[in-house]
């Protein structure tokens, strides 16, 4: 299916070749301890302490990683660039987005990407290069497992159960939670030789023990779940809610963990991103060609704030002072993505300002995270 695109969450590219099919989505978590990696300021142990899992084939040494350089103490806007192969996660400093570019780890596939808001933990998917032999699926992007990397000490570890190997599913989205006990994802799983899938759900990965917990109901032929993104106190989840092709439309929900309980927020939106105060949402507003729009949690059906007149945004993600907006943007003559900033000035955002222009750097990014290292 070389040339095609399948996930929802992601803008047909031509000219770059997509071989995974079409994939549905089911709201997840996935809990993995790995402690001070993915956790709070606790001083327990990170990542590196878990186990390395390796086993048949090992998922680990699979992914063929070069640690790069330690992130010292700032502001960095990590992205994961495809153009590059292996593929690689890089840091920019804030201050400087047009600069040179710090290698923090490659791999044979950078497949999502989340972290930890002080850099200490990457989160992402990479897929497993014998997944024909393992699962009799032969098409490229189908076997992805989730795995944390550690920026400090190079160590990766699986986000499973110890001693699991590869599984039969595909993790995108990844977003650790604020605690760092866990991190939420969109499951694609159970493909088959010839393509099909059962679906995108919502799901938690537990990283105490690398469990898995899907965070909604399976409902078969249902709609692909998308964006978790965890609200304050961490009860209570917003995310994307995709009808399944051939239906259209999509919606944001907030569901109640504890109790199930689940209202939709706002129609004709989707890719949410919350701010660090914990109520300016920045949507994609799909009566408006998707472009970026803001409203605010309190005060969900006032009408929402013009964000960017800039079409086609990628990743978009937030300053930790909430004043400022980073946000991908593909150009498809070129084959590549331009990064723009808007900044908050109290009543309106500023118009555009490219920052760093593909047309000068080639580079093929895919997704951000704005980190904090102390």
């Amino acid at each position: 299916m070389a040339g095609t695109i399948g996930s929802p969450g992601l803008t047909a590219r031509p000219g770059r070749p997509y071989t995974a099919p079409m994939k549905a989505w089911i709201l997840g978590v996935v809990a993995v301890t790995v402690g001070a990696g993915c956790g709070g300021d606790d001083g327990a142990a990170g990542p590196d302490a878990g186990p390395l899992v390796d086993a048949g084939p090992g998922p680990v040494d699979d992914l063929a990683v070069q640690a790069g350089e330690p992130l010292p103490a700032g502001a960095w806007l990590l992205m994961n660039e495809w153009q590059a192969d292996p593929n690689r996660v890089s840091a920019l400093a804030v201050t400087d987005l047009a600069g040179a570019t710090r290698t923090v780890f490659s791999a044979n596939r950078v497949w999502s990407l989340g972290a930890r808001a002080d850099g200490r933990t990457i989160v992402f998917s990479s897929h497993d290069p014998q997944r024909e032999q393992a699962f009799g699926i032969n098409f490229t992007d189908s076997i992805q497992n989730p795995f944390a990397y550690d920026t400090q000490t190079g160590a990766v570890t699986l986000l499973a159960p110890a001693g699991s190997g590869w599984a039969n599913v595909n993790d995108e989205c990844l977003v650790p939670s604020a605690d760092g006990a866990s991190v939420y994802v969109c499951r694609r799983y159970d493909f088959t030789a010839d393509g099909t899938f059962l679906g995108w759900r919502l799901g938690r990965i537990t990283l105490a023990d690398g469990s898995f917990t899907f965070l909604r109901p399976d409902a078969a032929g249902g709609p692909f779940e998308l964006s978790p993104v965890e609200l304050p106190g961490g009860d209570r989840v917003l995310f994307e809610l995709r009808a399944r092709p051939p239906a259209s439309g999509v919606a944001l929900h907030i569901r109640t963990l504890s109790t199930g309980a689940e209202t939709m927020l706002r129609a004709s939106a989707r890719k949410p991103v919350l701010a660090p105060d914990g109520h300016r949402l920045v949507f994609a507003d799909t009566t408006d060609q998707s472009r970026l729009k803001m409203l605010d949690l309190d005060a969900p059906a006032t009408a929402p704030i013009a964000v960017s007149p800039t079409l086609d945004v990628g990743d978009v993600v937030w300053s930790p002072d909430g004043t400022t907006l980073v946000y991908n943007v593909y150009d498809q003559p070129q084959n590549c993505d331009h990064l723009e900033r808007v900044t908050w000035t109290g009543t309106a955002w500023s118009a555009p300002t490219r920052v760093r222009d593909c047309a000068v750097t080639g580079e093929f990014i895919t997704n951000l995270a704005w980190v904090t290292v102390p």
